[in-house]
């Protein structure tokens, strides 16, 4: 029985191939109708570095609890629709988070 040695650059290449098909998969298969805003192409470098700063993310971490729709300084747009920020510059997901999270005013 003859065994196959597993190369580094074999390996490396394997996991290059793994990781594309699940970049892929994410972009085409999962969630085709899910709302992204995170087109940063038309902000400065700095309102790009502010909102990496504040950790901006698409999808909170925390769910329905903790979301930019329910944060202070939000500014909310049409159903399924960007809204925008106070503070982060760009679009903003309603289901999105970002560091400085402050609860809505009631």
């Amino acid at each position: 029985m003859t065994q196959s040695k597993l190369t580094r650059r074999e390996l490396l290449r394997r996991g290059a191939t793994l990781g594309a098909g699940a970049i892929a998969l994410t972009v085409i298969g999962c969630g085709g109708d899910e709302l992204r805003c995170t087109d940063t192409s038309g902000l400065e470098p700095a309102q790009q570095a502010t909102r990496s700063s504040l950790g901006y993310v698409d999808n909170s971490p925390h769910g329905a609890s903790k979301n930019c729709a329910n944060c202070n300084f939000f500014q909310g747009a049409a159903e399924n629709q960007c809204g925008s920020c106070t503070l982060v510059p760009g679009q903003i997901n309603p289901a999105g988070y970002c560091n400085s999270w402050a609860e809505k005013a009631s």
